[in-house]
């Protein structure tokens, strides 16, 4: 009878372990593929030259960059979508950043008349959006943990100051609106590029 509790718990652990095998022999895989890591890497370099380009640019090539940073917001969006469609947690952040990303694509792809007009405050826009998803997406334990989240936080902090500037203020100068386009573009940048390089390592078995 003495035997009896250790025989009752080797069948506990009997039952316990094929669960425990089948997870060593079929690990959870992390949510973003392979295809959208690339695909996050190539929105980070894109962003990055794009924020080059703002400091640069001739207001007279305004057409141009308008339709740029559009069609860069489409690619955004797709890449949110792509990440609803995969996501467990907080899945309304990638939608809420493909909604907002898709509503100033369009705006910059075929309002070129707004932009021309209200040029600081439709990339005043551009920068309050791109900085919300930043800040929502920061707290998906599947792309952000750690330090990597903290530095995901000072790019949504930073570039909800710069939005905010840019639409609660008029008298900065275009080259002002410029320098800040081309800041938190480059940040852009660099949080895409951190979710891609980094995301990897972020197993959802292990604690955020």
């Amino acid at each position: 009878m003495n035997n009896l509790p250790e025989v009752q718990q080797l069948d506990v652990d009997g039952e316990k372990n094929p669960q425990r095998r089948s997870e060593q022999q079929h690990p959870q895989k992390p949510i973003i593929s392979y295809f959208v890591r690339k695909l996050l890497a190539a929105a980070g370099v894109i962003s990055i030259i794009l924020g080059i380009f703002a400091f640069v640019f001739n207001p007279e090539w305004l057409l141009a960059v308008s339709i740029l940073f559009g069609l860069f917001s489409i690619f955004i969006a797709l890449i949110d979508i792509l990440l609803f469609g995969h996501s467990t947690y907080l899945r309304g952040s990638h939608l809420m950043s493909a909604l907002l990303s898709t509503v100033m694509g369009l705006v910059l792809l075929f309002r070129q008349d707004v932009a021309k007009d209200f040029i600081g405050l439709v990339f005043g826009f551009w920068i309050l959006f791109n900085a919300t998803s930043n800040l929502a997406q920061t707290w998906v334990p599947e792309l952000l943990i750690g330090w990597q989240r903290l530095v995901g936080l000072v790019i949504g902090a930073i570039g909800l100051f710069l939005g905010l500037f840019l639409v609660l203020f008029t008298g900065y100068s275009t080259h002002d609106m410029q320098v800040i386009l081309g800041v938190y573009t480059d940040l852009l940048g660099i949080f895409f590029l951190l979710v891609s390089f980094f995301s990897r390592k972020n197993d959802l078995n292990q604690p955020a």
